[in-house]
């Protein structure tokens, strides 16, 4: 390939992160953009979504900043806010409260105003680098140019012809890049669909002067399916809160004055109601109902054009509740740059394969999330995403009281690590063990009790009785949270390849005969793919411990 000329098609963010990587090959870089950019920190038609709560998680920040050294500094410097999570955050899982650990923290902004820190990095970096970078503003990109079966170039919507080494599009959820590869000879991709039925509705308020709680942020979740409205309560640059309300199953968030306030006052707890209620607006209420997660599995077509990539929500989009798109831009932006730097020959379909991967652990953990709901419109729910989510919510709950399951847990949020983390022997031996222990809690009142003491001071020849009497079942249950703290602790000083082998095994043998959970990996889309930790537990491993989880659940059916 050539390295003259790279098209960008859309100035969304994945589009200036994309042209930020195509200067570092090209000489020549030109981003085409339907709207005009704003001046400064301003909304555009282009961005439907960016009047609605934005929050960067830990690895979008960092590959951001990769990208654009100092682009962080420049965020605080402009108003954004830093904060600690959970430390700062008032948070109600759909577990319960989470306890305020400090684990990990985020960047909070107003969409315009990162969108705008981008663009201005952006145009300096290329105005003092080797290549030229062109903004098209006010134009469309309405079809390719055809060389054959591949790519050399783009028609503008005046009828002008540019001539291109790399199309990339970034065009979003409207993309027609389907339409333009089957012009092109090439059959559309299969495409996935999960859609919650999930509407926003947001507004701006005036933080109350003196207004000095123990918190920076309110995140109130839905809990599923018994309930779906979620509310998140933000600061933002210029003294301000951003308000997000949301409802799946067509419970939408309204945007009508007096339903905003009452449907703050039906979330699951009233503290964000009266956090705003007497608050100054800063602005209209505006609602926002495309939500789908939507994915077009380029990935699988039996060949790709040369000259042509798609990324960002061109090719998956999520429900924004989960705040993830906008690292997964950045991911599959730095999986761009890895790709030209390889310069392989079939750059372009490693490049569609590299993106899928970058979006996957978002996918899971968006879909995962919106299965729950009953009027989710999506394909029938396999039983083994039911056991998926069944572990998952015990993880949350896990989390709202021990700090490393949650710090394992945010990191997966954060894609900083991929969700089969969570299946690791020392986060599955913690969410057992906390399982357990609260299963096992004694029942009944204080004389049952002191009654049940009494029968414990017994001596050892009555112990060993009881203990011969008591089923098998019940006997593995009381044994598992010795074995598994054991197997949590070999593996955490990563002395699990023997001994741990051997508690496991113990472990496995206690929970009756194991059952086929195959087709885990099959809605993980892990099958072959390591874990991703440093003692690379693949996915062999990972089924025997979800079906360790499995087994466990059983005893306490």
């Amino acid at each position: 390939m050539n390295r003259d000329h790279a098209v960008v098609i859309g100035g969304s963010l994945s589009g200036l992160l994309a042209a930020r990587v195509l200067t570092g090959h090209f000489d020549r870089v030109t981003l085409v953009e339907r709207d005009r950019f704003p001046a400064g920190a301003a909304f555009r038609p282009g961005t439907s979504q960016s009047r609605h709560l934005h929050v960067l998680w830990t690895r979008g920040l960092e590959l951001m900043e990769e990208l654009f050294p100092g682009l962080e500094r420049m965020l605080l410097d402009a108003g954004a806010a830093e904060i600690g999570v959970p430390a700062d955050v008032l948070w109600l899982t759909s577990a319960g409260w989470r306890n305020r650990f400090d684990v990990t923290r985020l960047l909070t902004f107003s969409r315009p105003l990162l969108d705008w820190a981008v663009r201005t990095r952006l145009t300096e970096d290329a105005a003092s680098g080797p290549a030229t970078l062109d903004l098209l503003e006010d134009n469309e990109v309405v079809g390719l140019i055809p060389t054959g079966t591949d790519v050399a170039g783009v028609e503008l919507r005046t009828g002008e012809p540019i001539a291109a080494d790399l199309v990339v599009d970034a065009t979003g959820r409207g993309s027609r890049a389907p339409a333009w590869l089957a012009g092109l000879g090439y059959p559309e991709p299969p495409e996935t669909r999960v859609d919650p039925l999930l509407g926003y509705a947001s507004r701006f308020y005036a933080i109350p002067p003196g207004f000095d709680p123990d918190w920076k942020a309110l995140y109130l979740q839905a809990d599923p399916p018994a309930t779906r409205r979620t509310g998140g309560l933000f600061p933002q640059e210029g003294g301000r809160w951003i308000c997000s309300l949301s409802g799946a199953g067509r419970d939408y968030g309204p945007t009508g004055e007096a339903a905003f306030l009452d449907f703050a006052k039906g979330l699951r707890d009233p503290v964000l109601y009266e956090a705003i209620r007497h608050a100054e607006p800063l602005s209209p209420i505006t609602g926002y109902r495309r939500t789908a997660n939507h994915r077009r599995h380029y990935e699988r077509l039996p060949a790709w054009p040369r000259g042509f990539v798609v990324m960002g929500d061109a090719v998956c989009s999520f429900n924004p509740i989960y705040g993830q798109g906008m690292s997964v831009a950045a991911i599959s932006a730095v999986a761009l740059d890895r790709c030209l730097r390889e310069a392989a020959d079939d750059m372009e379909r490693r490049v569609q394969r590299r993106v899928a991967r970058s979006g996957a652990g978002a996918w899971l953990i968006a879909t995962g999330e919106d299965l729950r709901y009953r009027e989710t419109e999506a394909a029938p729910t396999r039983l083994s995403t039911r056991l998926i989510n069944a572990y998952v919510d015990r993880v949350v709950a896990t989390a709202n009281v021990d700090r490393r399951v949650c710090a394992s847990l945010l990191d997966v949020l954060a894609l900083s690590s991929a969700p089969a983390s969570l299946f690791a022997p020392a986060v599955l031996a913690r969410v057992t063990a906390s399982r357990i222990r609260h299963a096992s809690r004694p029942a009944g009142g204080p004389a049952e009790r002191v009654g049940r003491a009494a029968e414990v001071v017994a001596g050892r020849g009555g112990r060993e009785r009881r203990r011969r009497e008591l089923p098998r079942r019940e006997l593995a249950r009381r044994r598992l949270p010795r074995r598994l703290d054991a197997l949590g602790h070999l593996v955490h000083r990563g002395r699990a390849e023997r001994r741990g082998a051997r508690v496991a095994g113990a472990l496995r043998a206690e929970l009756d005969e194991p059952f086929d959970l195959g087709p885990c990996l099959v809605d993980l889309d892990l099958r072959g793919v390591p874990l991703g930790d440093d003692r690379g537990q693949g996915s062999a491993q990972l089924v025997d411990h979800l079906g360790v989880f499995a087994r466990t659940e059983l005893l306490f059916q």
